[in-house]
């Protein structure tokens, strides 16, 4: 299994990053939607190399996950809802540490309409739209007839039927390889190993995009250790609810769902720093960390099933 391990890793690291440098050395790619277009194709890295690699390893499509009968859907759903609770706890993290505590780089958090109307405000600003336009679509916001809970709500809606569909269908790029070929070769090496080894391959390899600037562009080098952290809190409940519905689509809709849902987080803090307040920063690690201890709680005997340890 380990040969196996390290020849998936190898394949998918590298045709993820050698469309990352034939994009960015050999085409040069700099225009958002180039970018966009390139890092969708990288995140299918993971995925083209489990198909390449499924038949001379002698595996089926049920060994990747990819199946059509016996999928527990009560773990789909709830797949979907830890993706969504992740912002929810976030904005709680970041208000417990940020205006309870007060400590520097969570922020102040409000889930209210001007807060929101602000932090857009302030990111409009910075996009090289014309003063009137922002105050425009700031007064537009602010004449809605809701409030900040509410528009929470909202926007949780929309990240679920994102997550579900378009994000789904990218997600599913590196979980085909994730959560299908890299599960079913390290599903025995102990729950501790699988979740930390797991996490740290799938933080790793988005290096090359965060050193340019995805999730934390104003820390290119350490944004990649808070990347690791965060994938290694979220490998818990992928490998649980991978495990749990018997069905890699669960993991993709969780990754789908997070991928939508993350940036709701910065919508409701201002003055937070990227590594600690932002989307997918500290707030959001420790927002994981409290879904895996309670799948711990409600579910203990999933890892003795699973043979975890």
């Amino acid at each position: 299994m380990k040969n196996r391990t390290a020849l998936f890793l190898l394949l998918a690291f590298g045709i993820s990053w050698s469309v990352f440098a034939v994009s960015r050395w050999a085409i040069g790619v700099t225009s958002p939607l180039g970018w966009t277009l390139s890092s969708a194709i990288f995140m299918l890295g993971p995925a083209a190399a489990a198909l390449l690699l499924r038949k001379p390893f002698g595996l089926s499509w049920k060994d990747l996950g990819v199946v059509r009968k016996g999928i527990r859907w009560k773990w789909m759903g709830i797949a979907v809802l830890i993706g969504l609770a992740m912002p929810v706890l976030a904005i709680g993290f970041n208000w417990l540490l940020g205006d309870v505590m007060h400590l520097a780089g969570f922020g102040h958090t409000e889930v209210s309409k001007d807060m929101l109307v602000n932090v857009l405000r302030d990111k409009l600003q910075g996009t090289g739209i014309t003063p009137e336009a922002v105050d425009s679509r700031a007064a537009m916001l602010r004449d809605l007839p809701i409030g900040g809970v509410l528009l929470l709500l909202l926007m949780l809606v929309a990240s679920a039927l994102f997550g579900c569909t378009v994000n789904f269908v990218f997600a599913m790029g590196e979980e085909l390889g994730w959560r299908g070929m890299l599960f079913h070769t390290t599903q025995r090496s102990g729950l501790v190993a699988q979740v930390l080894f797991t996490g740290l391959v799938w933080g790793l390899w988005h290096a090359p995009l965060i050193h340019h600037g995805h999730n934390y562009p104003e820390h290119p080098w350490s944004g990649i250790a808070f990347m690791c952290l965060f994938t290694t809190a979220l490998a818990l409940p992928m490998a649980w609810v991978r495990y749990r519905s018997r069905c890699v689509w669960s993991a993709g809709l969780l990754h789908g769902t997070v991928n939508a849902a993350a940036g709701i987080t910065v919508l409701f803090t201002q003055g937070g720093t990227e590594l600690l307040g932002g989307g997918v920063g500290l707030s959001a690690v420790l927002g994981m960390c409290a879904v895996g201890g309670l799948l711990l709680i409600f579910d203990p005997k999933m890892p003795s099933v699973l043979k975890l340890g």
